[in-house]
Protein backbone atom coordinates (compact mmCIF):
# COMPACT_ATOMS: atom_id res chain seq x y z
CA UNK A 1 0.00 0.00 0.00
CA UNK A 2 1.03 3.58 -0.46
CA UNK A 3 0.55 6.30 2.16
CA UNK A 4 -2.93 7.30 0.95
CA UNK A 5 -4.20 3.71 0.67
CA UNK A 6 -2.96 2.84 4.14
CA UNK A 7 -4.68 5.89 5.61
CA UNK A 8 -7.93 5.17 3.75
CA UNK A 9 -8.14 1.52 4.75
CA UNK A 10 -7.25 2.17 8.38
CA UNK A 11 -9.53 5.20 8.75
CA UNK A 12 -12.49 4.44 6.47
CA UNK A 13 -12.31 0.64 6.16
CA UNK A 14 -12.04 0.74 2.36
CA UNK A 15 -9.89 2.03 -0.46
CA UNK A 16 -10.26 2.30 -4.23
CA UNK A 17 -7.84 1.31 -6.98
CA UNK A 18 -8.61 2.92 -10.33
CA UNK A 19 -7.78 0.99 -13.50
CA UNK A 20 -7.23 -2.20 -11.51
CA UNK A 21 -8.34 -4.10 -14.61
CA UNK A 22 -8.09 -3.08 -18.25
CA UNK A 23 -10.94 -1.95 -20.53
CA UNK A 24 -10.47 -5.22 -22.45
CA UNK A 25 -10.92 -7.23 -19.25
CA UNK A 26 -13.98 -5.17 -18.32
CA UNK A 27 -15.54 -5.86 -21.74
CA UNK A 28 -14.81 -9.59 -21.52
CA UNK A 29 -16.19 -9.90 -18.00
CA UNK A 30 -19.28 -7.86 -18.82
CA UNK A 31 -20.07 -9.95 -21.91
CA UNK A 32 -19.64 -13.17 -19.92
CA UNK A 33 -21.87 -11.98 -17.08
CA UNK A 34 -24.50 -10.78 -19.55
CA UNK A 35 -24.61 -14.33 -20.93
CA UNK A 36 -24.47 -16.13 -17.56
CA UNK A 37 -26.42 -13.86 -15.23
CA UNK A 38 -25.98 -13.27 -11.48
CA UNK A 39 -24.84 -16.06 -9.21
CA UNK A 40 -23.75 -16.43 -5.61
CA UNK A 41 -20.71 -18.62 -4.90
CA UNK A 42 -20.01 -18.91 -8.63
CA UNK A 43 -16.93 -20.30 -10.44
CA UNK A 44 -16.81 -23.61 -8.55
CA UNK A 45 -15.91 -26.77 -10.46
CA UNK A 46 -19.12 -28.53 -9.41
CA UNK A 47 -21.10 -25.62 -10.91
CA UNK A 48 -19.37 -25.55 -14.26
CA UNK A 49 -16.06 -24.05 -13.24
CA UNK A 50 -14.56 -20.66 -14.03
CA UNK A 51 -16.51 -18.76 -16.67
CA UNK A 52 -13.51 -17.36 -18.57
CA UNK A 53 -9.76 -16.78 -18.45
CA UNK A 54 -10.36 -13.29 -17.10
CA UNK A 55 -12.30 -14.65 -14.12
CA UNK A 56 -9.27 -16.82 -13.34
CA UNK A 57 -6.86 -13.90 -13.76
CA UNK A 58 -8.79 -11.87 -11.18
CA UNK A 59 -7.75 -14.34 -8.48
CA UNK A 60 -4.28 -12.77 -8.37
CA UNK A 61 -4.15 -9.28 -9.88
CA UNK A 62 -0.66 -8.00 -8.93
CA UNK A 63 -1.69 -4.48 -7.88
CA UNK A 64 -4.54 -5.92 -5.78
CA UNK A 65 -2.62 -8.87 -4.32
CA UNK A 66 0.10 -6.53 -3.07
CA UNK A 67 -2.53 -4.62 -1.08
CA UNK A 68 -4.22 -7.79 0.16
CA UNK A 69 -0.89 -9.12 1.38
CA UNK A 70 -0.47 -6.10 3.65
CA UNK A 71 -4.11 -6.27 4.77
CA UNK A 72 -3.42 -9.84 5.90
CA UNK A 73 -0.24 -9.06 7.79
CA UNK A 74 2.39 -9.44 5.08
CA UNK A 75 3.78 -12.24 2.94
CA UNK A 76 4.35 -15.64 4.51
CA UNK A 77 7.63 -17.60 4.33
CA UNK A 78 8.16 -19.00 0.87
CA UNK A 79 6.58 -16.02 -0.85
CA UNK A 80 3.08 -17.47 -1.04
CA UNK A 81 0.15 -15.11 -0.40
CA UNK A 82 -1.24 -14.91 3.15
CA UNK A 83 -4.83 -15.06 1.83
CA UNK A 84 -7.14 -17.52 0.06
CA UNK A 85 -10.25 -17.00 -2.04
CA UNK A 86 -13.31 -17.80 0.04
CA UNK A 87 -16.08 -17.22 -2.49
CA UNK A 88 -16.99 -15.19 -5.57
CA UNK A 89 -20.31 -13.41 -6.14
CA UNK A 90 -21.69 -11.85 -9.32
CA UNK A 91 -24.22 -9.04 -8.83
CA UNK A 92 -26.19 -7.60 -11.74
CA UNK A 93 -29.01 -5.12 -12.33
CA UNK A 94 -31.79 -5.43 -9.79
CA UNK A 95 -30.28 -8.45 -8.10
CA UNK A 96 -29.70 -8.48 -4.33
CA UNK A 97 -30.84 -4.87 -3.94
CA UNK A 98 -34.64 -5.11 -4.05
CA UNK A 99 -35.19 -4.35 -7.73
CA UNK A 100 -32.80 -1.38 -7.72
CA UNK A 101 -34.43 0.25 -4.69
CA UNK A 102 -31.44 -0.26 -2.39
CA UNK A 103 -30.15 -3.05 -0.18
CA UNK A 104 -29.77 -3.41 3.56
CA UNK A 105 -26.70 -2.33 5.50
CA UNK A 106 -24.72 -5.34 6.70
CA UNK A 107 -21.27 -6.17 8.06
CA UNK A 108 -19.73 -5.02 11.32
CA UNK A 109 -16.72 -5.69 13.50
CA UNK A 110 -17.61 -8.93 15.26
CA UNK A 111 -14.49 -8.66 17.39
CA UNK A 112 -15.88 -5.47 18.98
CA UNK A 113 -19.61 -6.20 18.80
CA UNK A 114 -19.26 -9.70 20.28
CA UNK A 115 -16.00 -9.69 22.29
CA UNK A 116 -16.80 -12.98 24.05
CA UNK A 117 -17.48 -14.91 20.84
CA UNK A 118 -14.70 -17.36 19.83
CA UNK A 119 -12.30 -16.01 17.23
CA UNK A 120 -13.12 -18.86 14.85
CA UNK A 121 -16.74 -17.69 14.66
CA UNK A 122 -15.88 -14.04 14.02
CA UNK A 123 -15.27 -13.67 10.29
CA UNK A 124 -15.95 -9.91 10.14
CA UNK A 125 -13.11 -8.34 12.06
CA UNK A 126 -10.44 -5.68 11.74
CA UNK A 127 -7.51 -4.62 13.86
CA UNK A 128 -4.08 -3.05 13.48
CA UNK A 129 -1.05 -3.76 15.63
CA UNK A 130 0.43 -0.37 16.60
CA UNK A 131 3.76 -2.00 17.46
CA UNK A 132 4.56 -3.13 13.93
CA UNK A 133 1.84 -1.48 11.85
CA UNK A 134 0.42 -4.75 10.52
CA UNK A 135 -3.27 -5.35 9.87
CA UNK A 136 -5.28 -8.41 10.89
CA UNK A 137 -8.50 -9.13 9.02
CA UNK A 138 -11.17 -11.73 8.47
CA UNK A 139 -13.33 -11.54 5.34
CA UNK A 140 -12.11 -8.88 2.89
CA UNK A 141 -13.82 -8.12 -0.41
CA UNK A 142 -12.46 -6.86 -3.71
CA UNK A 143 -15.40 -5.43 -5.69
CA UNK A 144 -14.63 -4.96 -9.38
CA UNK A 145 -16.98 -2.41 -10.90
CA UNK A 146 -17.82 -3.11 -14.55
CA UNK A 147 -20.01 0.00 -14.97
CA UNK A 148 -19.40 3.67 -14.21
CA UNK A 149 -20.94 4.92 -10.97
CA UNK A 150 -19.13 8.27 -10.95
CA UNK A 151 -22.38 10.23 -10.66
CA UNK A 152 -23.32 8.29 -7.54
CA UNK A 153 -26.26 6.74 -9.32
CA UNK A 154 -25.89 3.54 -7.32
CA UNK A 155 -23.36 0.84 -6.50
CA UNK A 156 -21.26 0.57 -3.37
CA UNK A 157 -22.08 2.51 -0.22
CA UNK A 158 -20.89 2.22 3.37
CA UNK A 159 -20.73 3.83 6.78
CA UNK A 160 -17.12 4.97 6.57
CA UNK A 161 -15.18 4.17 9.72
CA UNK A 162 -17.82 1.79 11.09
CA UNK A 163 -15.28 -1.07 11.05
CA UNK A 164 -14.07 0.40 14.33
CA UNK A 165 -17.56 0.72 15.78
CA UNK A 166 -18.69 -0.76 19.10
CA UNK A 167 -22.42 -0.40 18.43
CA UNK A 168 -24.78 -1.88 15.83
CA UNK A 169 -26.21 0.27 13.04
CA UNK A 170 -29.42 2.06 14.09
CA UNK A 171 -32.35 0.05 12.79
CA UNK A 172 -33.89 3.05 11.02
CA UNK A 173 -30.80 3.34 8.80
CA UNK A 174 -30.59 -0.27 7.66
CA UNK A 175 -33.06 -0.59 4.76
CA UNK A 176 -32.08 1.77 1.93
CA UNK A 177 -35.23 0.99 0.00
CA UNK A 178 -36.94 3.14 2.63
CA UNK A 179 -34.48 5.99 2.24
CA UNK A 180 -30.72 6.64 2.35
CA UNK A 181 -29.53 8.16 5.61
CA UNK A 182 -27.14 11.11 5.04
CA UNK A 183 -24.43 9.30 6.99
CA UNK A 184 -24.15 6.68 4.23
CA UNK A 185 -21.03 7.28 2.13
CA UNK A 186 -21.58 6.95 -1.62
CA UNK A 187 -18.39 5.67 -3.26
CA UNK A 188 -18.05 6.68 -6.94
CA UNK A 189 -16.09 4.38 -9.26
CA UNK A 190 -15.37 4.16 -12.96
CA UNK A 191 -15.56 0.81 -14.73
CA UNK A 192 -12.35 -1.08 -14.04
CA UNK A 193 -12.03 0.26 -10.49
CA UNK A 194 -11.57 -2.13 -7.58
CA UNK A 195 -13.07 -1.23 -4.21
CA UNK A 196 -11.28 -3.13 -1.44
CA UNK A 197 -13.03 -3.22 1.92
CA UNK A 198 -13.01 -5.16 5.15
CA UNK A 199 -16.35 -6.86 5.78
CA UNK A 200 -16.09 -5.41 9.29
CA UNK A 201 -17.13 -2.20 7.53
CA UNK A 202 -20.92 -1.72 7.47
CA UNK A 203 -21.71 -1.59 3.76
CA UNK A 204 -24.65 -1.66 1.40
CA UNK A 205 -25.88 -1.55 -2.21
CA UNK A 206 -27.18 1.92 -3.03
CA UNK A 207 -30.39 2.46 -5.00
CA UNK A 208 -29.48 2.20 -8.69
CA UNK A 209 -30.58 5.21 -10.74
CA UNK A 210 -27.92 5.28 -13.45
CA UNK A 211 -29.10 4.52 -17.01
CA UNK A 212 -26.54 1.71 -17.42
CA UNK A 213 -26.89 -1.84 -16.11
CA UNK A 214 -25.06 -2.52 -12.88
CA UNK A 215 -22.52 -5.33 -12.90
CA UNK A 216 -20.13 -5.89 -9.99
CA UNK A 217 -17.88 -8.86 -9.26
CA UNK A 218 -17.12 -9.61 -5.63
CA UNK A 219 -13.95 -11.61 -4.95
CA UNK A 220 -14.00 -12.38 -1.23
CA UNK A 221 -10.83 -13.41 0.57
CA UNK A 222 -9.89 -14.83 3.97
CA UNK A 223 -6.68 -15.39 5.86
CA UNK A 224 -5.04 -18.61 4.59
CA UNK A 225 -5.82 -20.58 7.73
CA UNK A 226 -9.47 -19.53 8.12
CA UNK A 227 -12.83 -19.64 6.34
CA UNK A 228 -16.15 -17.85 6.10
CA UNK A 229 -17.84 -20.35 3.77
CA UNK A 230 -18.69 -23.92 4.68
CA UNK A 231 -16.96 -26.98 3.16
CA UNK A 232 -19.51 -27.21 0.34
CA UNK A 233 -18.17 -23.94 -1.04
CA UNK A 234 -14.42 -24.56 -0.73
CA UNK A 235 -12.35 -24.20 -3.86
CA UNK A 236 -9.67 -26.75 -4.79
CA UNK A 237 -6.08 -26.06 -5.96
CA UNK A 238 -6.94 -27.86 -9.21
CA UNK A 239 -10.15 -25.94 -9.99
CA UNK A 240 -8.51 -23.77 -12.65
CA UNK A 241 -5.87 -26.13 -14.03
CA UNK A 242 -7.40 -26.06 -17.51
CA UNK A 243 -6.79 -22.31 -17.80
CA UNK A 244 -3.55 -20.43 -18.54
CA UNK A 245 -1.19 -19.05 -15.91
CA UNK A 246 -2.06 -21.46 -13.12
CA UNK A 247 1.00 -21.36 -10.90
CA UNK A 248 1.81 -22.17 -7.27
CA UNK A 249 0.42 -18.81 -6.13
CA UNK A 250 -3.00 -19.33 -7.71
CA UNK A 251 -3.18 -22.89 -6.40
CA UNK A 252 -2.43 -21.57 -2.90
CA UNK A 253 -5.17 -18.94 -3.29
CA UNK A 254 -7.61 -21.68 -4.36
CA UNK A 255 -6.65 -24.02 -1.50
CA UNK A 256 -9.18 -24.76 1.26
CA UNK A 257 -8.39 -23.88 4.88
CA UNK A 258 -6.76 -26.44 7.18
CA UNK A 259 -9.13 -29.22 8.22
CA UNK A 260 -8.25 -28.61 11.86
CA UNK A 261 -9.70 -25.09 11.64
CA UNK A 262 -12.84 -26.35 9.88
CA UNK A 263 -13.46 -28.95 12.58
CA UNK A 264 -12.77 -26.52 15.42
CA UNK A 265 -15.14 -23.96 13.91
CA UNK A 266 -17.88 -26.58 13.53
CA UNK A 267 -17.49 -27.68 17.15
CA UNK A 268 -17.62 -24.13 18.45
CA UNK A 269 -20.64 -23.29 16.30
CA UNK A 270 -22.45 -26.36 17.63
CA UNK A 271 -21.63 -25.46 21.22
CA UNK A 272 -22.75 -21.86 20.68
CA UNK A 273 -26.13 -23.01 19.35
CA UNK A 274 -26.90 -25.17 22.37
Amino acid sequence: MDEEQRFAFDTWGFLTVEDAITPEQVADLKATVDAKGPELHSQHADRGGFWSQTFVDLLDVPVISEILAEIYGGQRPGGLPPFRIDHINVHTHGTFNKNLAGGTIHGGNGRLLNPNRPHELITHYFTRDPANGTFSNGLVTVAYELEDTVCNGGGFGCLAGSHKGHYPVPEAWVDLSKGVHPMVTRVPARAGTAIIFTEALCHVTLPWTAPSTRTTLFYKYMERGETYSGPDNFFSPTDADQWEGIDERKRAILSPPPQAFVERKAELAKAASQ
